[in-house]
């Protein structure tokens, strides 16, 4: 496989769906700060951010069957559509996570709990993914399947 043949957004799409993965890892995914008392993070590996990883990575594992082994996916499914949604899906539950992370904090108390550099790094590297997908769909040329149930017309 010659990768001068592959996409640019296939490869944007990987690239990013890679350094997603990595980010995930980092304790600064979520941050809470309280006052003086100083302050802790925590990964994107919990609460329903894990399910958010795991469509992030199958939509980057799907991305990579396509550009690498596209010939063992069967013609049934716009695998490039799939791929987008199971990105967007997957970022959009990062985001929501990361923004809803924090529970009710006691009145009086200075309490900061919000996304740390990279659950900010992750959001636009789930972005980057999903757009990425979506431009690499426009460029392939991949088409919809036609679930209309009408028959194609005869050109004769």
């Amino acid at each position: 496989m010659d990768l001068k043949n592959v996409s640019p957004f296939s490869l944007g799409a990987l690239g990013a769906g890679i350094v997603a993965f990595i980010l995930s890892l980092f304790d600064s995914y979520v941050t809470v700060s309280a006052g003086g008392f100083g302050s802790a993070g925590t990964n994107a590996w919990t609460s329903f951010a894990t399910l958010g990883m795991l469509l992030v990575i199958a939509a980057t594992a799907l991305i990579a069957v396509r550009v690498f082994a596209g010939q063992v996916l069967p013609p049934v499914a716009p695998w490039f559509l799939v791929g987008a949604v199971l990105a967007g899906v997957g970022t959009f539950l990062l985001i929501l996570r990361a923004l809803t992370g924090g529970g009710s904090v006691p009145a009086g108390l200075d309490v900061n709990i919000g996304p740390g550099w990279s659950g900010w790094l992750l959001f636009v590297a789930g972005i980057v993914l999903t757009v990425c997908a979506v431009l690499d769909s426009r460029a392939t040329g991949e088409k919809l399947p036609d679930f209309s149930g009408q028959k194609p017309a005869d050109d004769n």
